[in-house]
């Protein structure tokens, strides 16, 4: 994987930057919340465009993966109202999220002929949480 830590910062901001670009390419905005704390969530909104990213997350390792589902969010077309109407649905939608994320994250591997050697050594470089292991599983 990594050799040193400062290769394995520098591979995650080059993902981010990434991720970011294409949020661009596409009308939407990232930005990145300094005030919150360490567990709060980070959100899409929709009616702007912009999923707002918690800089300060509890693990910095799943950033990328956190803003591949945010954008997944706003990509996706999906509505606040629409989270909040029942437990069924905003299941479905973080799956869907969720399912983004990993397709940006396969994406930007398969642009930049990156490769593993198994889903998992995968999911540890992006900081893929391990409750969406199952994701992977199905995709394998």
């Amino acid at each position: 994987m990594y050799q040193t830590p400062e290769q394995k910062t520098a591979a995650r901001n080059q993902v981010i930057r990434w991720l970011m670009n294409y949020a661009l390419d596409h009308q939407y905005g990232v930005t990145f919340s300094y005030a919150a704390e360490n567990d709060d969530p980070s959100e899409a909104f929709p009616e702007y465009r912009t999923a707002v990213i918690n800089a300060n997350w509890k693990n910095i390792d799943e950033i990328p993966f956190i803003i591949g589902h945010e954008l997944g969010h706003l990509f996706l077309g999906h509505e606040k109202s629409e989270y909040h109407s029942s437990s069924v649905n905003s299941i479905r939608l973080e799956r869907e999220a969720n399912e983004f994320s990993l397709y940006l994250l396969t994406e930007y591997c398969d642009l930049h002929d990156i490769y593993f050697y198994n889903m998992y050594t995968f999911a540890q470089a992006f900081g893929i949480p391990r409750d969406c292991y199952y994701l992977l599983e199905e995709q394998a």
